[in-house]
């Protein structure tokens, strides 16, 4: 072997060897950051889907609270029926019974403030053990006791005018109270906003306001593309009234706590809210109203007022006039009633780490709302015959009340969010 072939053995036996560790550690680095992303995307995956059905199971829980809520609300009104039905006759219009529906229900029940630490632990300990870990809120309230919008489409005269009359009067009398109202709605024609609605469900082309009804719609029916308002029939929600041709959110807003679809065909004096008294007359002031609720709770002050089977109540408007009312009209020929309650609006609410459910019902006795409508409609027949008020009505005082139908209560409206 020659000199340059031993030189050239040696130098690349000298040479330094090349250093791939670095490429090794990266390579490591790169494939530990791929299965670190991969586990934080699968927690992270978990933890959403894990909030997702726990919310889920929240919600559920507090529908089934708000749930069991209603059917509760449910028994206490099968009760105060049942209850009204058997001791009626004796107690009469007695609030006794109708705390059976009216008071606030909640669960957990509320302590007691005045109980000692002791007894307030045993509370806490029973509530614990109960196999009901959510919470529920339920009212009940009289819905009957409104002004009925259906009513303007009723076939008893009685209650059609009637029922125009009082709507007519909730927009004078906030005239009369609220000066900025005034301003806003001085030259307004709410008679004509009254026949409008009276439209809605008139069968008749011809509207209240004069020519034909369909023209005053039109803006609706270009917006929804179609031809089908007004529908000629009885209102389904009280929203349907903001589609009323003038109809604005003051006066939506003014006429909700004092309306229904559900009346009782007849306003009760012993049960109508401040609101729906003032609404019988622009006459009706604070003072008198607040008079007439003392007056209806108060046995003293002469307890409940009495009807007449006419449908009138001289006893009401006697008290009233009595205060130095300054009626405008013939209120007296207002339809009032001084039956039991008949028609309930109830709202459960309930509640459950967090998520609430709220359900609402109306229960209403539809037997008895047509009985009141056909004894209208008779004693209008009877006034047309030339016999004014017909025959005086007897009352059979072995005549029993009629039998509670089986089942629960009439459920005519139900509304879950």
């Amino acid at each position: 072997m020659d000199y340059k072939a031993l030189k050239t053995i040696s130098n690349n036996l000298q040479r330094p060897v090349k250093n791939e560790r670095g490429i090794a550690l990266m390579i490591a680095i790169a494939c530990l950051m791929l299965i670190m992303y991969f586990a934080m995307e699968v927690s992270y995956d978990s933890s959403v889907e894990y909030l997702v059905n726990s919310a889920g199971v929240n919600r559920v829980k507090a529908y089934y609270a708000a749930k069991s809520g209603m059917q509760l609300s449910l028994l206490r009104i099968k009760i105060y029926q049942q209850a009204q039905s058997k001791f009626g006759a004796q107690l009469g219009n007695s609030p006794l019974l109708d705390q059976i529906w009216k008071f606030p229900f909640a669960w957990p029940l509320p302590i007691p403030a005045e109980l000692n630490a002791v007894d307030k632990d045993s509370f806490k300990k029973i509530f614990s053990e109960s196999s009901m870990d959510s919470s529920y809120l339920v009212t009940i309230e009289d819905e009957g006791s409104k002004i009925d919008l259906n009513d303007l489409n009723s076939p008893s005269k009685v209650l059609q005018e009637s029922t125009k009359k009082q709507l007519i009067n909730i927009f004078e009398q906030k005239k009369l109270e609220d000066e900025e109202f005034g301003r806003a709605y001085g030259n307004y024609r709410f008679e004509e906003l009254v026949n409008s609605i009276a439209d809605w469900m008139s069968p008749k082309s011809q509207s209240f306001n004069g020519g034909d009804k369909r023209s005053k719609f039109n803006e609706l029916n270009n917006q929804a593309q179609t031809d089908y308002f007004p529908p000629n029939r009885n209102f389904r929600t009280l929203g349907e009234l903001h589609m009323i041709p003038g109809m604005t959110d003051d006066l939506y807003n003014l006429m909700l706590p004092r309306v229904t679809i559900y009346g009782m065909k007849g306003i009760n004096p012993n049960l109508a809210t401040k609101e729906v008294l003032k609404s019988l007359d622009p006459g009706m002031t604070e003072e008198i109203v607040s008079d007439i609720i003392k007056r209806r709770e108060t046995e003293a002050e002469g307890g409940p007022f009495k009807c007449d089977a006419s449908g009138g109540s001289q006893d009401f408007w006697s008290f009233v006039q009595g205060r130095n009312a300054r009626l405008v009209g013939s209120p007296q020929d207002i339809p009032m009633t001084c039956d039991t309650v008949m028609n309930f609006k109830i709202i459960s609410t309930g509640e459950f780490a967090g998520s609430t459910r709220e359900i609402t019902a109306i229960v209403m006795d539809l037997n008895k709302a047509a009985t009141k409508i056909k004894t209208f409609t008779d004693k209008e027949k009877k006034d047309q015959e030339g016999n004014p008020g017909g025959a005086p009505e007897k009352k059979d005082e072995n005549k029993k009340a009629d039998p509670i139908a089986k089942g629960p209560p009439r459920i005519v409206f139900w509304n879950e969010r």
